[in-house]
């Protein structure tokens, strides 16, 4: 049994066992599931594992929104801020979903699985009552519903070393940002070139949960040799590559355009917000979200948003602040008044234990491998 408290009320994925097995000793209470996050190493370690072996993360809380029917893509291309007009099946898209004020609700992947079928991979976030709002009014032939899919990651740069064996042929020329099927161990599979460490690797969609634990199990045997590590979703390695997680609770109430302005087509055609967010553009976008790099301190966790100001006057906060081990300093996301988004800018982080120096970076710190992007 574990040491941690756990709850009758709050789901597991089909992994759950595994990840106890591996040793998590903390969890992230994600989508009203269990994520574990933490397994007790030095984060060195995992890091390592990263960047130059593989990991194989358990991602079941990763719920998958999925639209059904005839107008499934134009249901998406409502919710979503980017034009999906041009998208085919077998591709994917990182986007954002707004409100009705252009507020980001969260940052989705979406997969377009098949004709006819959208998976939104989304974050700590209700989502799927908000589609199912929006379909309701919509008028569309689409229906709405959490697929039965639970996730895992497999990232790093042995991660298709591991796969390919695996998957047989179906990886071949896989670019980013595209999905292919599968069979490992026997079941059927989604296998998508995405995931949250912006380098190689892989999330892998088993077909239903009944048999998820022998395409886990038959990924971990693979991995083995490669000295794979069962651990989180890692921070630092995130954060290097600008990769967050905009959840509704700790966006700082950006809008679409602050958040990500590469991210929303105003020009393409309808969506929710599109027209508030027109409105932003013509006033002027007044926040932006910025890189913020630091020194090479030791800060607590950051459990929460930290006030950033400029000359003792607040110009923003930070949204993710973490250490990284390729720059060697503390990192950070954070949304800043327009006026202070320069790149170079002094700000000062108001931290739990005291006043720490940062200056706006551009992001991502570190580069990702070439054509990454979608």
């Amino acid at each position: 049994m574990p040491s941690h408290p756990l709850f009758a009320n709050v789901r597991r994925s089909p992994y759950f066992a595994r990840t106890e097995a591996a040793g998590a000793t903390a969890y992230m209470a994600y989508n009203h599931m269990y994520m574990a996050m933490d397994y007790g190493r030095p984060p060195a370690a995992e890091y390592r594992a990263l960047t130059e072996g593989v990991t194989l993360w358990d991602v079941g809380a990763e719920r998958q929104v999925e639209i059904a029917g005839p107008d499934a893509l134009a249901l998406a291309d409502r919710l979503v801020t980017r034009d999906l007009s041009a998208l085919e099946p077998g591709m994917c898209r990182y986007t954002l979903v707004a409100d009705e004020q252009g507020i980001v609700i969260c940052d989705p992947v979406l997969l377009y699985v098949e004709p006819g079928r959208i998976w939104l991979s989304h974050g700590n976030v209700d989502l799927l009552l908000w589609v199912k709002g929006v379909a309701l009014g919509a008028g569309l032939d689409a229906a709405v519903r959490e697929a039965d899919v639970a996730p895992m990651q497999v990232q790093g740069p042995l991660a298709r070393t591991v796969l390919e064996p695996l998957a047989g042929a179906a990886l071949a020329g896989l670019g980013y940002y595209r999905l292919t099927r599968a069979e490992i161990a026997g079941v059927p599979c989604v296998i998508s070139r995405t995931g949250w460490s912006g380098g190689p690797g892989y999330e892998v969609f088993p077909l239903g949960s009944e048999r998820a634990l022998d395409v886990w199990d038959a990924v971990a045997a693979a991995g083995g040799p490669f000295g794979m590590l069962v651990c989180g979703p890692n921070v630092p390695r995130a954060l290097e590559r600008g990769i967050t997680d905009i959840a509704w609770f700790h966006n700082l109430g950006v809008n679409a355009l602050e958040a990500a302005e590469r991210l929303v087509d105003l020009d393409a055609g309808e969506f929710v917000g599109r027209d508030a967010l027109l409105a932003a553009r013509q006033a002027g976008i007044r926040r932006r979200t910025v890189g913020l790099k630091g020194p090479d301190v030791t800060l607590p966790r950051a459990d929460g948003t930290w006030q950033l100001l400029r000359d003792g006057t607040p110009a923003g906060a930070t949204r993710w602040v973490a250490r990284s081990p390729a720059l060697g300093c503390m990192i950070g996301v954070g949304v800043v008044d327009h006026a202070h988004a320069e790149p170079g800018t002094e700000l000062t982080l108001a931290a739990p234990d005291g006043a720490v120096p940062f200056t706006v970076a551009t992001l991502p710190f570190v580069p990702a491998p070439p054509g990454t992007s979608d």
